[in-house]
């Protein structure tokens, strides 16, 4: 199974307050962030990761039809409903870490129970 060529993937980097990120988790859980970004603003899928060391930023990437489909997501009226969350649980003077919107070029994916 091919990964979408031709699409963007969104990549955030979230330096969670004071360590907690099963804070963060259980947010995005709670609140289906992920499944609205799908959803709702038509991300093909999105994905947050936890480091396996269990310390240290998280990531959170969603594939998207384009750099304008990402940013038609940040603008969304349902992500505004996060944002006195978020602002409690991740810290926002962290050092800055890169993020971004890039292109894919090259993928490959195994396919489920294949």
């Amino acid at each position: 199974m091919m990964v979408p060529e031709a699409k963007v993937r969104s990549i955030l980097i979230l330096q969670p307050r004071e360590g907690d990120s099963a804070a963060v988790v259980e947010f995005f859980k709670r609140r289906d962030v992920l499944g609205l970004a799908v959803r709702e603003a038509g991300a093909w899928s999105a994905e947050l990761h936890v480091p396996v060391a269990g310390d240290g930023p998280l990531v959170v990437t969603a594939l998207w039809d384009s750099a304008e489909a990402y940013a038609g997501w940040r603008n969304h009226p349902v992500r505004a409903t996060f944002n006195a969350d978020m602002q409690r649980l991740v810290e926002s003077d962290a050092p800055p870490v890169a993020s971004g919107v890039y292109t894919v070029v090259v993928s490959a994916a195994r396919a489920v129970g294949g």
